[in-house]
């Protein structure tokens, strides 16, 4: 049972907001030294792949080999950060598989997402995690079964935290006759700004950069400050 949850949303390394890292940190400053059992998971998306998308890519952004090692590089701090985590497969993490399944080469011809990323031994990929909470309710995780967070919690009978839009960042309750239940989306952790996200451009909802923390089984929104120039102000939500 986990009293502790901090979660990871979407990065899109390299396109990752450039204080994601110090964000990060300081949530870990803030709530790791108060759990005796905390876990770690990364929504997905943790890695972009533009330069190998399905989609058209922007021939100003990198080529692939030069993206997936700028990303190695922003995620290698992360991992530092955190050697321990559960990563949940996703649209943009698996394109190298989905890449090479298009091309008709098997799956274990390739490396897996911990030696592609250079990411800890005790770093793990899964399709959807579901946890103990140190409360005893249960927690299912995933990157992204429905645009609408409370119907996927009702549906799986218990508390969910979804990743994957980017423009959703909420906390919503439901109840039945056995307990109270939350299904939170958790916003994402990426560069607005990037060409990689031009495709979004015109779209009068904007990113909601943050993440979730889940503590003794409750959930907790914690929004990136944002300053006008769309850098981090330095400090949580709270905080003076």
């Amino acid at each position: 049972m986990h009293d502790l949850i901090i979660t990871i949303s979407d990065m899109h390394a390299p396109y990752g907001h450039p204080d994601t890292l110090a964000f990060l940190r300081r949530l870990k400053q803030k709530y790791w030294k108060h759990a005796k059992s905390p876990l770690v998971v990364c929504g997905g998306d943790e890695q972009d792949g533009h330069a190998i998308s399905f989609h058209a890519s922007d021939p100003d952004l990198m080529s692939p080999s030069d993206e997936l090692q700028t990303a190695i590089n922003r995620l290698a701090p992360i991992f530092k950060l955190f050697p321990e985590a559960i990563c949940l497969e996703s649209n943009h993490g698996s394109l190298f598989y989905r890449r090479m399944k298009a091309e008709g080469l098997p799956r274990w011809v390739l490396k897996s997402y911990r030696e592609v990323l250079g990411a800890p031994k005790k770093w793990k990929w899964v399709p959807d995690l579901t946890v103990k909470a140190s409360n005893g309710s249960l927690i299912y995780f995933c990157h992204g079964k429905s645009s609408k967070v409370l119907q996927l919690s009702q549906t799986m009978g218990m508390s969910c935290v979804q990743f994957h839009f980017h423009e959703k960042f909420s906390v919503e309750y439901w109840a039945n006759p056995l307990g109270l239940y939350f299904a939170a989306q958790a916003g994402c952790l990426i560069e607005d700004e990037s060409l990689a996200f031009s495709y979004n451009k015109l779209n009068l909802k904007r990113p909601l950069i943050g993440t979730v923390v889940v503590v003794n089984g409750h959930p907790i929104l914690e929004p990136m400050l944002l300053k006008k120039g769309g850098r981090w102000t330095g400090k949580l939500a709270g905080e003076k």
